[in-house]
């Protein structure tokens, strides 16, 4: 009897050790804010979403007084936008292997009201990076998985991914391993992927694709335009609101050069586009 019930507990994990199929929910580090994300995958098409932080005010203005000295003065504002607080959940991104193709669903709001946005799908490729493995290993979640570093859009990458189970997926856009990715971190420690929770099935999920499809599709360039555009406006609103709200007689001056950029390549996970060409 002893041998039978070892028997099944093997073959049981066994099954599931090779399971091309399932959810991951990780944790996404971004900048210091910790979120939420899930991946649900089968052989060849995963969804990844990240759960947005709606908590808090859409615009949230504060005195910033570690640089305003009041006694000459001058006092400067420090402004927080939080435009997500109103917004309704992005499809999430799509990652199709046998197409080859990766789509982003995403928002931009409008306008510090956060009532109305704009809709973006973002195209690119799926299979971006060229990883070189390292024969280094460790447990994660009790699966082995092995090292391996790769580049891309700017960024070096260090992820830890599991031959047990064997899809060419993992958070965000790192894909193109022998196996799932169940860990990543970004060498200047600005971005990092950790799976909390790991529920395989035997049987195959169906990704519903059919939203990502036959929509007018943007460049990875071109999202990032909509969104330095999409900020700037915001800025403009926010300026032209505190100056209609000061009392007569006080001025106001921005701190901001014409030549900063409103978001700074450091904050951002794609920082070079040399791979991808401006058209569509």
């Amino acid at each position: 009897m002893k041998k039978i019930i070892i028997l099944l507990c093997f073959i049981t994990f066994g099954a599931f050790s090779q399971s091309q199929s399932g959810t991951i929910n990780y944790t996404f580090i971004a900048k210091g804010t910790t979120l939420k994300s899930t991946l649900l995958f089968n052989k060849n098409e995963s969804i990844y979403a990240v759960l947005i932080n709606k908590k808090g005010k859409g615009v949230d203005v504060k005195a910033d007084e570690e640089n305003s000295n009041e006694e000459e003065g001058d006092l400067k504002l420090k402004i927080e936008i939080n435009p997500h607080v109103n917004m309704p959940d992005a499809l999430g991104l799509l990652t199709d292997l046998n197409n080859n193709i990766i789509i982003d669903h995403k928002y931009f709001t409008k306008g510090i009201s956060g009532k109305e946005y704009d809709t973006l799908f973002v195209k690119d490729k799926a299979k971006n990076i060229a990883w070189e493995l390292h024969e280094e290993t460790k447990k994660i979640n009790a699966f082995t998985c092995q090292k391996a570093i790769g580049q891309f859009r700017g960024r070096t990458y260090t992820v830890w991914f599991t031959y047990e189970i064997p899809v060419s997926a993992g958070p965000w856009k790192l894909n193109g391993l022998p196996g799932l990715i169940l860990e990543a971190s970004e060498s200047k420690k600005q971005f990092y992927f950790f799976a909390d929770k790991i529920a395989l099935s035997t049987n195959e999920n169906t990704i519903e694709k059919e939203k990502f499809l036959h929509q007018n599709y943007s460049t990875p360039i071109e999202e990032r335009e909509k969104m330095i555009a999409s900020m700037e406006s915001i800025g403009e609103e926010i300026t032209a609101k505190m100056k209609s709200a000061l009392p007569r007689g006080v001025t106001s001056t921005s701190t901001r050069k014409a030549n900063d950029k409103i978001i700074a390549d450091k904050d951002q996970l794609e920082i070079n586009f040399d791979d991808i060409s401006t058209k569509k």
